[in-house]
This record gives structure tokens, sequence and C-alpha cells, in this order.
């Protein structure tokens, strides 16, 4: 496995241009990779290269600092990041992807603990920090981080609900809060201004929060504590199913009276399926009933084209509207909300009783996504490649093309801003998802999502609650001498 590792590393280590260096240069990264990373070997070998790319990029942000580890969204230094460079925005998927490396409670938890503490600008951007840290602790099988922060997580929700809450019982918010500017439903279409919106991000992520305060409180012996955010929890998400659907999709809601909100006011132009409407599947919050929002999944007049999933609905009038911006959701892909859809497929596909979407559905978006993360050299070359956001007509990346037919102006991050960009998950739902690796009360299981032709996969240097494991998935029997099916190993 550790051959396998080093070829995949060699080569992306050839085609890199190490213009921005942090702690873990292209020099050690197989041998940081070799002890830290999950390795894999799995009969499609775009889903494995890319899975070991994204791994070979992760450890380009790591950042060992006077206030610990921390994990950056950007390599070039931007004018909008905060202490040592750090954005909160994707902190949400740096804890997916960090909790399977050796090293991740480490890393993680001076992370987490760097944005509960308010060392950076904590509350730029909506996320959805609180889940993250009862993520980290489930799955590590250990709590007391959370128990012993719970002041700070308390704080961190209070805040929000004092600058957020509205007389809807609703968080608000506009697009750029949730990164994700110049959306359709959040921009009248006269593009003077962007308007605040009950959307089903932020909610989302304060319901998901609400419910990881409860359960920290309930390990903590603080029974009434628990009992008051189970009811926050609860309180909104009955109150996103109330605002937010429209009885086909959630979508989000922006208008000038945030207090008394109606889906069936909001006008033509801004009235959208976007791909946020998936969200709080992502986060088990939607009920059962709903499943038919994921048709159009598969829909190439929804949010299905060539190239990956777009943000808004292909159908929709103000689809890819002009902006003069290089950051644009009006229907362009971004990895972020691709992978945050693919998390609400597998939780759909895993808690969910439906017939909507198969594995195969699963499947076919995530190895589009795999697919979309290359970029064609001026000299012709594909190389592996991830950035910020692609055109889903064009497949070029697009914020990329702005930036550089603008002059890598430094005022914007300068030369080659989103190279390597940390702003999504791929190696999580390739590990939790399509391999259905988990760890529950510090016992791990298998429960793959494979297509029905695959004979095998194999999985090393799983580190889990400070043991190792191997996993094995062999069809037949006969390429592993362990038998048929899963089997899976201490070390």
């Amino acid at each position: 496995m550790n051959n396998i590792l080093r070829s995949y590393v060699d080569k992306f280590n050839k085609d890199d241009n190490e213009c921005y260096k942090q702690d873990i240069e292209n020099t050690s990264a197989a041998s940081w990779m070799a002890e830290n990373v999950p390795l894999i070997q799995i009969p499609d070998k775009t889903i494995e290269e890319i899975y070991y790319f994204r791994w070979w990029t992760f450890r380009k942000h790591v950042k060992n600092t006077e206030d610990g580890y921390v994990l950056t969204e950007f390599l070039a230094p931007v004018a909008w990041g905060g202490k040592h460079n750090t954005i909160i925005a994707p902190v949400g998927h740096h804890v997916s992807e960090g909790k399977w490396l050796k090293c991740g409670d480490v890393i993680l938890k001076d992370y987490l603990k760097f944005w509960l503490e308010e060392k950076s600008n904590t509350y730029w951007y909506s996320t959805w920090l609180l889940h993250s840290v009862y993520e980290l602790c489930s799955h590590i099988n250990d709590f007391s981080f959370g128990m012993e922060n719970l002041y700070l997580l308390i704080r961190y929700y209070e805040k929000f609900e004092a600058d957020h809450l509205t007389g809807s019982g609703l968080f608000k918010t506009i697009g750029d809060f949730d990164a994700m500017e110049f959306s359709i439903s959040g921009v009248p279409i006269e593009l003077d201004r962007e308007m605040f919106g009950l959307r089903p991000t932020l909610n989302s992520y304060m319901a998901a929060g609400a419910l990881a305060i409860s359960r920290f409180a309930e390990k903590a012996g603080k029974a009434d504590l628990s009992r008051e955010y189970y009811d926050k929890y609860v309180s909104i998400k009955d109150k996103m199913t109330e605002i937010l659907w429209d009885g086909t999709f959630y979508k989000a809601i922006h208008t000038d009276d945030l207090d008394n909100p109606s889906i069936a006011d909001i006008p033509p132009s801004r009235n959208v399926k976007e791909l946020v409407g998936y969200i709080p599947w992502a986060f088990d919050l939607a009920p059962a009933g709903f499943e038919e929002a994921f048709e159009e999944l598969k829909l190439t007049d929804g949010f299905k084209s060539e190239y990956g999933l777009t943000t808004a609905e292909r159908r929709h009038p103000r689809y890819l509207y002009p902006v003069g911006h290089e950051c644009l959701w009006n229907g362009y892909i971004w990895p972020f909300a691709t992978s945050q859809t693919l998390s609400a497929v597998n939780n759909l596909l895993r808690n969910y009783n439906q017939n909507v979407m198969t594995k195969d559905d699963f499947y076919d978006i995530l190895y589009t996504y795999a697919e979309s993360q290359h970029f064609i050299t001026p000299d012709g070359r594909r190389i592996c490649w991830i950035d910020e956001v692609k055109d889903p007509e064009t497949n070029e990346w697009s914020s990329r093309k702005v930036l550089e037919e603008g002059g890598w102006d430094k005022a914007k991050g300068g030369f080659e801003r989103g190279k390597d960009y940390n702003h999504s998950t791929f190696c999580d739902i390739v590990l939790g998802g399509l391999l259905g690796i988990a760890s529950k009360d510090g016992e791990v299981s298998a429960e793959p999502m494979i297509p029905d032709d695959w004979d095998y996969f194999r999985v090393d240097n799983l580190w889990i609650c400070g043991k190792c494991y191997e996993i094995v998935y062999d069809k037949n029997g006969d390429r592993y001498g362990l038998g048929k099916g899963i089997t899976i190993l201490p070390r």
C-alpha cells in the first residue's frame, strides 16, 4: 500500500508548482501521509487517485502556530483571512476530513479550540462548528473535549442567537455570510443589494449545534441544560419545515419582513431550487416523506450537468446570470456544495426509507466529482487539481480564469489564489460514504455502498480511537485469503 501512495505522491509533486509552502512541504508529503493517512486500494482508479490527491493537498494546509495547530482555506494570503490566514467558513469540512488522520484529534482539538476561544474571526461566516465538535468526539469515542468546553459552545451559540434570530423562530443571514455570494435567491433582479433571508444553511447549522450542546450537556449531567437545547433543536427543525419547505423543496426566503415570512410571497425572479436545499438531510433534520426532492439531482434541467452538480436549478431564467465577480453561486459548480450534497445523499440512503436515490446514484455523483478535479495545463497535460468554482457548461475553473485574466490582483489574493483550495470534503465521503466505515462507541464497522461489480477494496493504516485497523472486502474470497465479504482486522 505504501508503494501505491508513493507513486501517487511522486506524480503530484512532479506536476506541482509549489508556490506557497507551509509546515509540510512536498518533499515531506509522502512520509507524512504514510504515517497519518488511511491507505486505500479500490477498483476505481479515478476516485482512488483523487482520494490520495486530496490528502496530498490537505496536508499543505496544516500549520503549527503559537496558538497550536490550525488549518487554512487558502494557501495564498488573502485580505479577508483572519489570524494565521484562517477562515471559519470551511471548518466543518476540515473536521470531517481531518478526523480520519492518525494525528487528527491532536490537530483538530487545537483548531476547534482556536475558533471557540475567538482567536480569529469566529463569527465572520456561518458554519457547523458545534456539530463538528460532536462529530470529532463521536469518532474518537471521547466526549471530554466537548464537555470541558461546553461553556464556549454555549457562548458561540448565544452570540449567533442574539445577532441572527428573528421573530419567525429562524435565523437570518445573507448569502455572502454563508460564503455563497450572488445566489439567485438572495440578490434582487436589479442587483442593487443582497437581501437578508432565512436560509437552509445557517438554520441547519444552528439546529445541529443546539443538538450537539444538548448531547454534551446530557453527558455532563446537566439535565436542564440538555433539555433546553434539545427544545431549541426541535423548534428550529420544525420551523424549517413549516417555513422553508414549499411542498417540494427547502428554499431560501429573502425578504424585508423576516419576522413574518411566507414562501408563497417569493417573487419568481428569486423563487428557485438551490443545492443548499439538501443541507437539512446532511444533518438528518428533514422529516420522512420529503425524499422526492432528490429527484432534482438526476434531472439535466435540475442540478445535473455533465461536469457536476450546479448550485441552482438549470431551468431557472436567472441561471448563470452575468455578474462581474469571480465567486458566483448562481448555478456554478462548487466543491463546497457538492460535498455537502453527497453527505446528504449518504444520510438519505442510510437513514431514510425511500426509493428515489440508490447507491448507484450516489456513486455517479461521486465519480463525476472526482473527474471534475482536474485541470488542463497550457502544454495540454491533464493533472489533478482542486480550486474554487467551475463553469458547468465549459468545465473551466471559472474563478481561476477570471483572476488570471485580471492579472492575479493582489487585493483578491494574488497568483493562483484558489490552487489546492481547502474548502470541501472528499476523503470523508470515500471512507465514510462509499466504503461505509464508521466508528460508534469505539467499535469500527463497514457498510459499503460500492458498485455491484466491485470485487474488492482494502483500507489500511486506519487509526481510530488510538488503534490501527485494516479493512478488506473480498467478493469471492480468493484475493486476500480471508474469506468472502468484509473483514475488519486490528493491526
